[in-house]
């Protein structure tokens, strides 16, 4: 920590200091992404059913099949992290838009961001830091997150989750919920607003047993991935959840109740890997016409993180 450390606390943050503190969690890993650096790329096809029409003109989300890239991660800086001792899964896709251009949902398995602010992150991302004792067993990675939620008591919602994922790795990337944590506002036609959540749910969700065994690979999730793809696609559907009166647009933290009327508006099927020649940002922030940032104040500023990220790795630092 230290001096650098200090600076930070004292102004507001920018992108160049948080990706300094990402870096300081476990060194630096050059050419890597500065989170999630551990993951794999597969081609995919999101199919939309037109349920997402009255809601928004996004061109991805009408009727027609969409080319898709889809990446699934830990979420450490390490890119040789062991996949049973992280809890946090991501999901990344990236949507091939009919005019050239492209959008971005970013996801992970946790529902919701541990809080609204880029600073508080920061300094919870410091409780991780300690470089003597690093996180090597399922045990200290509880340990670290209580440590965070002693600390943060308005995160012991998020931090309960983590915690109990934490205690049961999954069995497969292909049976994960997973959560774009970030409110958008689609628009539709007429112009009207509604502010949505997304989530996406596995189709062949077999409740498996958590896994249990210490002796399995450190990088069992994408062999199973890869094995699993063997067999067939591995899909996924879109859901959206559509905000009421009262439901925070704007707060990364706020889960909306469980109540809200879900929409299915399509199907993702991931079939292979691919080892992409062109490095790909999944900037969040990145949407095309029919839908709309909110204010969170987390969602704008993952896109200059994952700028200065990039621009790092590109320079292979």
């Amino acid at each position: 920590g230290g001096k650098q450390m200090d600076q930070v606390h004292n102004e507001n943050l920018t992108p160049k200091e948080a990706i300094d503190a990402l870096e300081q969690i476990q060194g630096k890993f050059p050419g890597a992404r500065r989170a999630h650096a551990k993951g794999d790329m597969y081609k995919a096809t999101f199919l939309p059913n037109g349920n997402a029409v009255p809601y928004t003109v996004a061109p991805h989300l009408h009727r027609e099949a969409i080319p898709a890239t889809a990446r699934f991660s830990n979420s450490p800086p390490n890119p040789a992290s062991v996949d049973y001792l992280v809890p946090a899964k991501g999901l990344a896709v990236q949507f091939q838009l009919p005019d050239g251009s492209f959008t971005n949902l970013v996801s992970s398995t946790v529902p919701m961001f541990v809080t609204s602010s880029p600073r508080e992150f920061i300094d919870m991302i410091e409780i991780f830091t300690d470089k003597k004792t690093g996180i090597k067993t399922i045990d200290r990675a509880i340990n670290m997150v209580e440590l965070v939620s002693k600390k943060y008591p308005h995160s012991k919602e998020v931090i309960q989750i983590i915690k109990e994922q934490a205690k049961q790795p999954p069995t497969s990337y292909a049976e994960l919920h997973y959560y774009p944590i970030h409110a958008f506002y689609f628009v539709n036609k007429d112009g009207e607003r509604q502010a949505i959540k997304y989530e996406w749910v596995p189709v062949d969700e077999t409740k498996d047993p958590a896994l249990t065994s210490k002796s399995i690979s450190a990088n069992y999730l994408t062999e199973e991935l890869d094995d699993r793809l063997k067999r067939g696609p591995v899909q996924f559907d879109l859901f959206i959840r559509l905000a009421e009166e009262g439901d925070n647009p704007n707060d990364a933290t706020d889960m909306w109740p469980e109540d809200r009327r879900k929409v299915n508006i399509g199907r993702l099927e991931i079939r292979n890997k691919i080892h992409p020649k062109e490095d790909i940002v999944f900037d969040p922030t990145i949407v095309p016409k029919g839908i709309e940032l909110t204010d969170d104040p987390i969602l704008h500023f993952r896109s200059g993180a994952y700028a200065e990220s990039y621009e790092r790795r590109s320079k292979n630092e």
